[in-house]
């Protein structure tokens, strides 16, 4: 039984896809199958004698396959190879991938969230038409399940193959056909009660069933992997040749085309960045002009010491603020003056009203008499105290003109102490020999009217030391101005200086990518010059 069915297994290693040594290793088996069956995988029992037997009848063994007498086999499949996958969108691919699977063996690898379950529902879909796991969500419309969630789209998925002939087909949908392609546990489960068993009960059962007990003993008893434990077959020296070969390929590669593109990319970066700064400008001298040499310093230093430099405070006075001052004062001091003349001449009155509100005041002690000689007020011709508050009333004149007389003061006290302050600025802006430190005020003291009129004397050189004053306030408002144009053109200089600071960030870029280039070339250089000697002694175990 193990016999037969291991020559129909022979019969699957005919077609044109399987290599001479994989036909001979099965007929090296068929050939001692008497004396492989006992054996199995303990202590390699199987794999070591297969591998001695090799040794010593490889040369002499058939690559032919017999075929089974009364055995046909038909080709329903159209394809034998599977060529390429292009999938997208579709599940976890929002945009179009390609695959290609032209090889024995496809292996799928990457974190989770990759893509490795959408690949391989691509596949499922491309060759039967549907995805059981949509199935079994009950999706209606399988197509909402198929769709890459951030594209909300879905592309049916292109399979390409290759027919016995090499040539490419296109793989078309075919469930009957295909369905066997795909082992997955929920189909086993479908498909058998018996997967609530223990995984060897599985097999022994499946075996069973279809009469295969032996055979799958036999064959279980296969080592998967003939390694380097028992034999050399790939040629290990070889291997790390071919490995360094590579490496070398790399470096070759490399400084061919990848260092050199790069290269060739920086320069033409650094040519259109030289434009962007000025036009007809090359790269060295915007960068000698940027960041400076020996001889010179660059522009972007200049300008950030500049602009460190602090700016003067302004004195914030105007010759206008100090005309419509003085004009305040004069016209303030004449009608103070006025009023003065005023109450002067009305002396004799304000006694009169002084003596009237005392009698008023009077009045709250001894209401019943007269205050002057104590007669009782039904005695008297006039009543005092009548009289007194009638008198007051007519001479409510003069309080208002004394409370007006008050206010001016008030207000001529607070405009000379301005004053004071203004010259008080003057003298502290030019300390030297300032004609005004003769009239400034300290120690808290309040500017007064003969001060005021001090300053309208002749100060001993043919002019007042208010002309001074008015003269050193044009300076100071002059001073202002010039900090002002100097306040403007710094927000144009740091805004200049900015925009240097861009291209010197993007010259450091543009040179660090020129040193990691031309270390690469350099490292790249090196190993392909030292490789032939340091790996002469690999070349010769690997001859040998």
């Amino acid at each position: 039984m193990i016999r037969s069915e291991y020559l129909r297994f022979l019969q699957t290693l005919t077609g044109e896809g399987v290599s001479a040594d994989v036909r001979k290793l099965a007929n090296l088996v068929l050939s001692h199958l008497d004396a492989l069956i006992p054996l199995s995988t303990a202590q390699g029992q199987r794999i070591k004698r297969i591998v001695s037997l090799a040794q010593a009848n490889w040369a002499a063994t058939s690559t032919d396959i017999q075929p089974v007498p009364q055995q046909t086999t038909t080709q329903t499949c159209p394809f034998k190879q599977l060529k390429s996958l292009s999938v997208g969108p579709f599940r976890g691919f929002s945009k179009q991938e390609y695959f290609d699977l032209a090889s024995q063996l496809v292996l799928i690898y990457g974190p989770n969230g990759t893509g490795k379950s959408s690949f391989c529902e691509a596949l499922e879909f491309g060759l039967l038409g549907n995805v059981a796991e949509a199935e079994s969500r009950r999706f209606r419309n399988q197509e909402d399940y198929l769709k890459n969630a951030h594209t909300s789209s879905f592309a049916q998925p292109a399979l390409v193959g290759l027919d016995s002939q090499g040539s490419e087909i296109k793989i078309s949908t075919n469930e009957a056909l295909y369905r066997f392609c795909f082992v997955d546990k929920n189909r086993i489960d479908y498909f058998s009660r018996i997967a609530a068993q223990a995984p060897a009960k599985q097999t022994e059962l499946i075996s069973t069933l279809f009469g295969l007990d032996a055979f799958t003993e036999f064959v279980r008893n296969f080592t998967d992997t003939m390694d380097d434990r028992y034999i050399d077959l790939e040629g290990v020296k070889t291997k790390e040749l071919a490995k360094k070969r590579e490496e070398l390929a790399g470096y070759q590669q490399q400084l061919k085309n990848t260092i050199l593109e790069e290269i060739k990319n920086i320069k033409k970066e650094e040519k259109e960045l030289a434009e962007e700064y000025r036009e007809d400008s090359a790269f060295s001298d915007m960068v000698a002009e940027l960041k400076g040499t020996e001889e010179k310093t660059g522009l972007i230093k200049q300008l950030e010491e500049k602009l460190q430099k602090q700016l003067p405070q302004k004195s914030n006075v105007t010759a206008d603020n100090l005309e419509k001052l003085k004009q305040f004062i004069e016209s303030a001091l004449n009608e103070f003056e006025a009023k003065q003349e005023q109450l002067s001449k009305a002396s004799l009155q304000f006694s009169f009203k002084q003596l009237y509100e005392a009698v008023t005041r009077v009045q709250e002690d001894n209401p019943e008499q007269c205050p002057a000689c104590q007669t009782p007020l039904a005695q008297v011709k006039v009543n005092p105290f009548v009289h007194a508050r009638a008198e007051l009333k007519r001479l409510e004149h003069l309080g208002r003109l004394q409370d007006a007389t008050n206010k001016l003061q008030s207000s001529i006290d607070t405009s000379l102490n301005k004053l004071s302050g203004l010259i008080n600025t003057c003298c502290s802006r030019n300390q030297e020999n300032n004609p005004l430190s003769a009239v400034q005020i300290t120690d808290g003291k309040a500017a007064t009217i003969d001060w005021w009129k001090s300053l309208f004397q002749n100060s001993g050189d043919e002019t007042t030391l208010f002309k001074h004053f008015e003269r050193q306030i044009k300076q100071l408002e002059a001073a202002d101005k010039e900090i002002d144009k100097a306040t403007t053109e710094r927000t144009s200089e740091q805004e200049k200086l900015n925009r240097l600071r861009k291209f010197n960030e993007k010259i450091i870029k543009l040179k660090t990518r020129t040193e990691t280039a031309n270390g690469t070339k350099k490292k790249a250089k090196e190993a392909i010059a030292k490789f032939d000697a340091e790996n002469a002694q690999l070349k010769e175990d690997a001859e040998k």
